[in-house]
């Protein structure tokens, strides 16, 4: 049997994966509550669910940790899992780069995958986005991005637009700082400028995940869509890294590896 630590289980999307582990016969999820805090309480929950995740792993001798928390108490627990040589899936979205550097430094002594969505489909999505900006040209060809997301999302753009935008500028040879828009148009703005990648990021209601990129040349556009209408998919995802990584040697590694998709699908 799988035994699968789940750090930030008493969250949404952690508790979602909980519940999709406690129908499978093969699995155990064995939930690791996480709340963020905004206090001086922080630190010491913070060492009182480190404490937790070392005794139930002691315990029942967990498999692998699956991480749906905040940014800060990742990087613990990825501190945690080195040092236990423990396999890591890290689904926790918010990060920023200097804090995903530093948990690829360090988590490259065990088996390790990170990824801002556990989707399956929006992973090939991710593939799709990258065929399409290597084909279409970049001097006449722009790009917009719309995330739609909950009332309840604390991030603005989404995990999951910022790798679309970081996919596009890699392709055409940007840097995603100089290329990068965030913000509502408003008044006279003047022209597009030809290097920019704009994201747009709408928060309401229970809108769970849609995601869309938008290839606007002249005379046609070419538009690829994921929506979610539930976090199930995520938490199937996130099993089924689960699986693979605890059978993949030390490394970091993401859904595309998982999937095994070749760098251009045709």
């Amino acid at each position: 049997m799988l035994q699968v630590a789940v750090t930030g289980a008493s969250g949404r999307m952690g508790g979602v994966f909980m519940e999709h582990l406690s129908g499978l016969e093969d699995v155990q999820g064995l939930g690791i509550s996480t709340l963020p805090a905004s206090t001086d309480k922080q630190k010491t929950g913070m060492v009182e669910r480190l404490a937790c995740l070392d005794r139930v792993c002691r315990e029942q001798l967990c498999d692998v940790i699956v991480d749906f928390s905040f940014p800060e108490a990742t990087l613990a627990y990825a501190v945690w899992a080195a040092a236990k040589k423990v396999p890591m899936i890290i689904g926790t979205t918010g990060f920023t780069i200097a804090q995903l550097d530093q948990l690829a430094n360090t988590l490259y002594s065990v088996p390790a995958l990170l990824s801002p969505n556990m989707s399956l489909m929006m992973n090939l999505a991710w593939r799709m986005m990258a065929n399409a900006t290597t084909v279409l040209p970049n001097d006449v060809v722009d790009v917009e991005i719309v995330e739609k997301h909950h009332r309840d999302k604390r991030n603005a753009p989404s995990s999951t637009a910022l790798k679309m935008a970081q996919i596009v500028a890699e392709k055409r040879g940007w840097s995603l700082t100089e290329a990068l828009r965030h913000n509502a148009r408003w008044g006279m703005i003047g022209e597009r400028p030809q290097k920019e990648i704009a994201i747009a990021s709408i928060r309401g209601g229970s809108l769970i995940s849609e995601h869309s990129i938008i290839f606007a040349g002249k005379g046609e556009s070419l538009e690829i869509s994921h929506r979610s209408q539930s976090l199930e998919p995520f938490a199937r995802g996130a099993l089924r890294a689960a699986r693979w990584v605890v059978t993949q040697p030390s490394g970091v590694y993401d859904m595309l590896d998982m999937l095994g998709l070749p760098e251009v699908l045709y």
